[in-house]
């Protein structure tokens, strides 16, 4: 099989894994840290087998990646239990809008004409979402779901900044950030939702819990080795598949939608997402015509 497209289908198998997270989180009535906890408890012993082992190396971008994974992965999952599926997962991929946020304070790097073209219809499907009724849920609930959604969008720009600093390991801050979600697993005992007994409902909870951990785990293993052969843009384009495809599930197998506004917010987040990944920059693309006359 080509490099690249076996690297390709193994990104497109992570996002299909990471995309099962919602309607597992949905299924689960324990409480986000119950859930955050037990999840990671899965992915740190998969991550310790491919890394063949427990070891860490802590770096500066491992300690800030590390806790933009951990509030991530905590953050979508108090979304996910007060707003929809949908909502709670596509107004995390609004990240772009934080990203060239960023670049600007802390960088000093102006928007591209792409971003300025393309944000303000991202910013315009998070108003669509955040405007649309939650099917199923109390609408202040639905609002504060909104509000931990776009916060995870905040924590899930930091995890793409730390790779950019020198010497950075995303391997290394992601297996670090689930070892600090893994602590939440002292919330158990306080949680009245989780059943500890040997019925059918508490290991039916416990396993979907496990699937939870082996759907997060396993997106990554497949993430870092699609990444060895296949192109950043394939990549950035697949990962797409993960909010094209959770309310899928949630719809299929719970019945939650979102109503039409929402449905066009999410429409929107997902196309200008997909949008950014495809669109060249003017810039690179001026440097690679300059590049190629040079050649010629």
């Amino acid at each position: 099989m080509n490099p690249r497209l076996k690297g390709s289908l193994l990104v497109a198998l992570s996002g299909i894994s990471w995309s099962f997270s919602g309607v597992l989180g949905k299924s689960l009535a324990w409480s986000s840290l119950s859930k955050a906890g037990v999840r990671s408890v899965v992915a740190v012993l998969l991550f310790a087998l491919v890394r063949k082992g427990f070891r860490l190396r802590l770096t500066k971008s491992t300690l800030i990646g590390g806790l933009g994974v951990a509030l991530t992965s905590l953050l979508y999952l108090t979304a996910l239990s007060l707003t929809t599926s949908a909502n709670a997962i596509t107004l995390q991929y609004s990240m772009p809008v934080y990203v060239a946020l960023f670049d600007f304070l802390l960088f000093r790097k102006k928007p591209s004409l792409k971003q300025l073209v393309l944000l303000p219809l991202l910013l315009a499907g998070v108003a669509l979402c955040c405007a649309g009724d939650s099917v199923g849920e109390p609408l202040r609930y639905a609002y504060l779901g909104n509000i931990a959604a776009l916060l995870s969008a905040v924590s899930f720009s930091v995890v793409f900044l730390a790779s950019r600093i020198e010497n950075c390991s995303t391997t290394d801050y992601t297996y670090f950030g689930n070892l600090i979600t893994l602590l939440l697993i002292a919330f158990l005992p306080f949680d009245p939702s989780v059943r500890f007994g040997l019925d059918a409902v508490a290991l039916t909870d416990w396993l979907r819990a496990g699937l939870m951990g082996a759907s997060l785990g396993l997106g990554y293993i497949f993430l870092a080795l699609g990444l060895k052969t296949a192109s950043p843009l394939d990549a950035a384009v697949l990962e797409n598949l993960e909010p094209a495809l959770n309310p899928v599930w949630v719809f299929l197998f719970i019945g939650e939608r979102p109503d039409l506004t929402g449905i066009l917010g999410c429409g929107l987040i997902l196309l200008s997402v997909i949008l950014f990944a495809l669109l060249p920059e003017a810039r690179k693309r001026q440097e690679a015509t300059k590049l190629k006359k040079e050649k010629t």
